[in-house]
Formats: structure tokens, sequence, C-alpha cells
């Protein structure tokens, strides 16, 4: 039997990297790929003495059938990255195709990564298969929020299939799951008719262990990540937990 990978030349990958220069923060980004195709493009919206805030805007429709995201961030030494998005995305119906989202996440030693994700959709009908890859050094920190919702108002959710992996100096895992959302997930037990997944992760970020309490998972290498179900997406975040990472950096 012959498997046909798919070809992911014309994938569109976005880079964004952050650094310490004398008296400010230097960021690069490019975009490469098929400029025919959708991507993220990151736009600075403030920067300082070692620190940039930087929005990720969709260049084009997003979500949709064969589109293909990457998004590679890198924060230098020392450097401070809050990244935020002007609005949540939709993964629209494929009509029985797919689409990839993969996010690949490098901190050097002492740099520090702030990312207030948006809802990310799944409709119904579409499929996703979505990662994220975090490596962390020695005295980095990270603070993510990100919701995951199973369909739009009134309508069962499509397909999400998600990796999430990060570690330590060392290659030491931190977090390594898989995520798998599909028809099944709405049975008793599993999602408990919520439609709407909320994460908060903290790596290298220490909270006190009587903050956040409910829904709170400490990591055995270090590190703490919060979950909470609800069937509005609004409502799914964690926000106690987000405002007390935000708080501990």
């Amino acid at each position: 039997m012959t498997t046909l990978l798919r070809d992911t030349a014309a994938d569109r990958r976005t880079t964004l990297s952050v650094d310490v220069a004398p008296g400010r923060a230097l960021v690069r980004s490019s975009v490469t790929g098929d400029p025919g195709r959708p991507s993220l493009r990151a736009m600075l919206l403030d920067s300082g003495s070692g620190h940039a805030r930087v929005a990720l805007v969709p260049d084009g429709a997003l979500l949709l059938a064969g589109d293909a995201i990457r998004l590679d961030v890198e924060v230098g030494p020392g450097a401070t990255l809050e990244l935020v998005e002007p609005a949540g995305t939709v993964a629209f119906d494929m009509r029985g195709e797919e689409a990839t989202w993969d996010v690949r996440i490098d901190l050097a030693e002492d740099a520090t990564l702030v990312w207030a994700g948006e809802p990310f959709v799944v409709a119904a009908g579409a499929r996703v298969r979505r990662s994220t890859s975090v490596r962390v050094s020695a005295g980095s920190r990270l603070a993510l929020r990100e919701s995951l919702v199973l369909g739009r108002h009134g309508e069962r959710g499509g397909v999400l299939e998600q990796a999430w992996s990060a570690y330590g100096p060392g290659g030491v895992p931190l977090v390594v799951e898989r995520l798998l959302l599909d028809e099944s997930a709405h049975r008793p037990g599993i999602l408990g008719g919520q439609r709407a997944l909320g994460s908060v992760v903290a790596l290298g970020i220490p909270v006190a262990d009587d903050v956040c309490v409910a829904g709170r998972l400490d990591l055995e290498h270090g590190g703490t990540v919060w979950r909470w179900l609800a069937h509005e997406a609004h409502r799914a975040v964690p926000l106690e937990a987000w405002r007390a990472v935000l708080d501990a950096l």
C-alpha cells in the first residue's frame, strides 16, 4: 500500500523572533510559502527595552479546507514577548477535507512569553489537526491561555485532534498529551454536555498551592495547568488562574 504524504512546501510559515538590543527589543518576522494561501501576520503594537507586544493577524480567510498554518516563535535570552489575537479563529465546514495549525515555541534562558489566546472554534464539518510544541530553558517563563470550542452557537462541532508538548532544560518532558474531540466526546463522562474547554498553562511561574485550586494540575517537573469546561466559550477559560499567573510574573 502506498501512503501519500501532504506536500508541505506550500504551507504558510510565519516566523517571529524577539531579542534584546541596546535600549530596545529587536523584533523580526517573516512569512514564507505560497503567497496565495492564508497565513498569520505578526504586527508590532508596542516595544521597549527588551520587550515587545505583537498581534497575530489573519492574512486571508481562516480556517478552510487545505489550509496549513505554521507559527514559529523564538524569544531570545532575557527578552519578553506578549502575543495577542484581535479575534478568535473559526474552522469552517471542510466537506471531508482537513486543515492543520502548528505552533512551535522556543524560549531561551530567562526569556518570557505571555500569550492570551482567543477561542478556537471547530464548526460542524470541520476537521483540524492542531499541535503546539514548546521548549523552555533555564529561567524562562511561559504564560498561555487558550480555549477550544466545538461548534458555533446551536450546532455540533467538527473534529479536532490536538497534540500539546513542552520540554524543559535537558529535554525533560513537562507536558506531553494528545486530545481527540469528535462526536464521541459528547458522551457522558467526557465533556459532560459542555462544548468549550479552556486552559491556562504556566511554566517557570510559581503560583502558590492554595491559589486557584479548582481544575488545577501541578506538573511533576515544574509548572501548572488549569482546565475548565463550560457550554459558552467566554466561561471556559479559568480567569482566576490566568490573573494569578499574570500577577506572579
